[in-house]
């Protein structure tokens, strides 16, 4: 119980932080490099297209990882659920650390 408390109060000091940093104003605003700056204040579709082509870029691989993990998640909890519903366990299953018996007479 003494770990869980200290998980929960370093996800408050972070989540505090976090939001302090919109809050604050000593954090200054980043800005663009300077041509991409300039190209996007004037009227032309280009820059915009970069900026959309970058955001797509950076979004796939995400998207891609957290699909995966998800269905991971899905097949684990489809698979725990089937063991418990035929009265099987995880603990039916023999792990690589226990010493498998020899049941054949010699």
């Amino acid at each position: 119980m003494k770990n869980n408390n200290r998980i929960t109060r370093w996800l408050l000091i972070a989540a505090v932080a976090f939001c302090a940093s919109f809050v604050s104003d000593s954090v200054q605003q980043a800005s663009a490099c300077p041509m991409c700056k300039a190209a996007n204040e004037e009227d032309d579709a280009k820059p915009r297209a970069y900026m959309y082509s970058i955001l797509f870029m950076l979004a796939v691989p995400g998207t891609m990882v957290g699909g995966m993990a998800a269905k991971l998640v899905a097949v684990s909890r489809r698979e725990s659920a089937s063991l418990a519903e035929n009265g099987l366990t995880d603990d039916a299953i023999p792990s690589s650390d226990s010493p498998v018996e020899d049941n054949t007479a010699v």
